[in-house]
């Protein structure tokens, strides 16, 4: 037994932990539940040019931060944008959600974007920061951190979660 806390063995006394106890078991949070399918409905009317499903969304003083862009991008001129791009296919990976208090939560996650453009088809990755509020019993994306990534393919497998220990 070492010193310290009465009872406790150290990892080398005890011995290696039983394989099942090695094996870390992902479980999703509500809050991760609920972001992932705002951020779904989200695109789909980005994909079905719903303007109605964007209103939604976004809250009135809503801005997009990146830093390929100089100013902040404000919501009607990211709605014009995100309605006139031909977005093909989206993958969400890596959501976490923090909540800051009651009415107020930020979300983190990759976005995997297919975007036809100049006859083309563009394959775009990105770091993706939500600022929501709820009002009324509903989120809304007040401001959007959107920074490009690199080395995110579409065969990645599983989606890695911060441990520390990187």
């Amino acid at each position: 037994m070492t010193a310290g806390w009465p009872g406790l063995a150290s990892a080398q006394e005890s011995g290696p932990l039983p394989q099942s106890a090695q094996q870390r078991v992902v479980t999703t949070t509500r809050l991760v539940t609920v972001f992932s399918e705002l951020e779904t409905e989200w695109l789909q009317g980005v994909q079905q040019k719903d303007s109605a499903a964007l209103e939604r969304f976004l809250d009135q003083d809503f801005q997009e931060l990146s830093p390929n862009v100089a100013a902040p991008v404000p919501r009607e001129e990211w709605q014009q944008r995100a309605l006139t791009q031909e977005l093909r296919s989206f993958r969400l990976r890596q959501m976490a959600v923090r909540s800051l208090n009651e009415e107020t939560a930020v979300a983190s996650f990759v976005l995997s974007e297919s975007v036809q453009s100049g006859g083309a088809l563009h394959e775009r990755n990105s770091f993706v920061v939500d600022v929501r509020t709820r009002r009324n019993g509903h989120w809304f994306c007040t401001g959007r951190y959107v920074s490009p990534v690199s080395g995110v393919g579409q065969s990645a497998v599983g989606d890695v979660k911060p441990n520390g220990k990187h």
